[in-house]
Parts: C-alpha cells; structure tokens; sequence
C-alpha cells in the first residue's frame, strides 16, 4: 500500500510541481516530499503530520479521510518527533513546527531573541533620530523676519468665543477577530494583504485582529483555537488535529454573526 505513490501521481496528474504545490497548501515542500516518499522519520509529530496529509489530498482532489488513515497505516510504529534545532527562522517557508515539549521550548528562545532584536533596532531607531533632528535643527538659521511699521487697527467688539468643534469618533474596523489558545500551535494571519502572525502561540495566549477588508488565517490545529467574531463567541476552529483555512470579509464576517 503505497499512499505516497498515489499522492505524487496525482499531483502530476493535475500538472503541479512540489513547488507549486507548496506555495497552494502553506506546507512546506521537503514534508510534501517525505509524504511522498512515506518517510516517517521525516515528518512532524501528530497532529502536524495528518493534517500535512490532510491539506495534499484534499488540493489533488482524493478523499483525505481516506488517504489519512491509509497512510499512517502502513507504519508499525508511532511517528517519531523530526529532530529540531534550538533556533528557527519563521521568515523560512521551509520551517515546520517542532514536537509539541520541544517546541515549547525553542519558541520560548525565538521569542527572547526577537525581543532583544526589537530592542537593539529601537535604540538604533532612536538614536537615527536623534542624529537627524539635531542635524536638521542646526542645518540653517532662523532668519528673522523684517520689521513692519505697526498700523493702528480699528477697534472691534470683542466677541464671545464660539463651542469648539466636535471631534469626530475614529471609525471602527470593519472586521474584529479573537483567538484563545488552549495548546500549542502554530498560526498564520494575514489582515488587509498584511502578515500579522507566522508563529507557534502557547496556551493562555489572546491575538486580536482588526481588518477593514479581509482577514486570512491558518492554523495547524483547529481544535486547540477558540475564536470571536466582532464581539460574538464562534467556538472552535475546528476539530482536533485538522489544518483550517478560513478568509473572513466584512460580509462573511456578519453572516457569521
């Protein structure tokens, strides 16, 4: 039983190359490739795994629950955690998320070496601007303006200051998402053509997204996300284990509601 095998050829079948198939399904193209090898070792743990085969099945039209359960039958064992390294980088298409321990911690390093880039770039920021507004500040004197005769102006009546005008109230985004994270998992948000969210968020985690277009989203574990739609409780994602793609409008949106 060679699930793999059936997979590639219906990828030919459909003209794709791993590569185009890669950029369809957010799947990174060396785990399309071990699919098609069936080389376990080399594949994430579960639930990352079956929803990989999940998502290549369902793009090359075959029955994903079908080809799911026949791919991890052929495999005595459990599939073993791919090794990972202390560092990733989330700017790699190729980057696949960690065992669920080990990817705890390594996300907990990512984080502070974000944090200190963030810092080290704000100082720099900071320190540009001050550069600049010094060189500015001192690049040409003030040239002071040529006395005038001073004419007498004619008496007016004073009159009583008018209400000061009304601000207008900021309008509200056309599209508010909530997400709950009650696991580990990893997530990618894109609000109005804009890459809000590419990483693995830890449980007890909150992300709000506000969008006046669209809102794109990509879980790898729709069962371990809770959502709202502008202010209304959505539940879960979806079930365990699954891969979820989900773009919201402002008119998906309230019908949702």
């Amino acid at each position: 039983m060679d699930i793999g095998a059936q997979l590639r050829a219906a990828r030919e079948a459909k003209g794709l190359t791993i590569g185009t198939l890669a950029e369809r399904t957010r799947v990174p193209a060396r785990t399309l490739a071990a699919i098609e090898r069936n080389d376990q070792a080399a594949l994430p743990p579960h639930p990352f795994a079956r929803g990989f085969v999940r998502t290549y099945a369902e793009e090359v039209d075959l029955d994903p629950n079908r080809l799911v359960r026949d791919f991890f039958a052929q495999f005595p064992a459990p599939i073993a955690a791919a090794p990972t390294s202390t560092t990733a980088d989330f700017s790699d298409e190729s980057w696949q998320p960690p065992d669920r321990w080990i990817g705890m911690g390594t996300a907990i390093a990512i984080l502070l070496v974000v944090v200190a880039a963030a810092v080290v770039l704000g100082r720099r920021g900071e320190s540009g601007l001050a550069r600049e507004t010094v060189g500015t500040t001192g690049a040409a004197p003030a040239v002071p303006a040529p006395p005038t005769a001073a004419t007498p102006e004619p008496a007016t009546r004073a009159s009583a200051p008018g209400p000061a005008p009304a601000t207008a109230p900021a309008p509200a985004a056309a599209i508010e998402v909530g997400l709950s994270i009650s696991r580990p998992c990893w997530v990618a948000a894109t609000v109005d053509g804009r890459r809000t969210i590419y990483r693995i968020l830890q449980p007890g985690e909150r992300e709000t997204l506000l969008a006046d277009r669209d809102v794109r989203l990509r879980v790898g574990d729709a069962g371990a996300v809770t959502w709202t739609i502008n202010g209304r409780d959505a539940g879960r994602l979806g079930d365990d284990g699954t891969v979820r793609n989900i773009h919201l409008t402002p008119e998906s949106a309230g019908a949702r509601q």
